[in-house]
């Protein structure tokens, strides 16, 4: 994908018109037409500041690649990479068990929370809720 193709894309993701974004970046009215028309092509400096108004690299906007964000660091942990591989290793069965036992733990975790601002909650710390009422934790 050209430039050219790839600002316009990135415009219409974001809802913006073309006279909002030659507005954000001081130009007059016809700037970003010319560009999407593959007619002009902007300066190095005014490429940075597109790139930044989308949160892409300079590369995915000049179509070098589609890699968006290649500098964003990886927010995977490990204990959610060990977390993902186990997941992986279980059949369907144990993967709904396991969805539904999160749902449980979120109930209980926000149960707590509305306890500690005093509010009352008949809630039962007990790990058999979900057997005992498990047309709540359907999925």
């Amino acid at each position: 994908m050209e430039f050219h193709e790839r600002l316009k894309q990135l415009r219409k993701e974001k809802k913006m018109t073309q006279a909002a974004l030659a507005k954000e970046l001081t130009y007059g009215a016809t700037a970003i037409s010319n560009y999407e028309s593959g007619h002009n092509q902007p300066s190095i400096s005014d490429l940075k500041k597109i790139a930044s108004i989308f949160n892409v690299s300079t590369d995915y906007l000049l179509g070098v690649n589609e890699i968006r964000r290649p500098y964003e660091p990886d927010k995977k942990t490990d204990d959610y990479k060990t977390f993902n591989e186990y997941f992986e290793k279980l059949e369907n069965g144990g993967k709904k068990e396991l969805l539904l036992y999160f749902q449980w733990l979120l109930s209980r975790q926000e149960n707590i929370y509305e306890d500690s601002y005093g509010e009352s909650s008949n809630f039962q710390s007990s790990s058999l809720q979900v057997a005992q009422k498990p047309e709540e934790f359907k999925l």
